[in-house]
């Protein structure tokens, strides 16, 4: 019965294995990071050759951060920690002029001694 059982559950099982190797490489590209890596080198080069303004790499740096933070916690999900929190204090403004960025820090309101 055993065979017979085995021969009738064979689409099923195989079906399944075709799925979760899918589902592995899914996760494997979306937790990749080295591509949107790759962009804001690519982005600092090209504010250094000056094909791009200020402005323009403030916005689009900000942009990738943001995509960098999602895989962060993306990754943290999947290994079971909690997310990280969103808003870390960092702020990107674009003057006329010039681009800034500005940190500011949280501490615990509790101290130990």
């Amino acid at each position: 019965m055993l065979l017979i059982d085995d021969l009738l559950m064979l689409p099923f099982s195989g079906f399944n294995f075709v799925m979760k190797t899918l589902r592995q490489v899914a996760e494997e590209q979306y937790t990749d990071d080295a591509p949107i890596k790759e962009r804001l080198l690519d982005l600092q080069l090209k504010l250094e050759a000056e094909e791009i303004t200020e402005e323009e790499y403030v916005r689009e740096e900000a942009d990738i951060i943001r995509q960098l933070r999602e895989i962060q916690n993306h990754k943290r999900e999947l290994a079971g920690a909690p997310p990280v929190e969103t808003d870390r204090g960092l702020a990107f403004t674009a003057g006329e002029t010039k681009a800034s960025a500005s940190v500011t820090l949280h501490q615990d309101s509790e101290r130990k001694s």
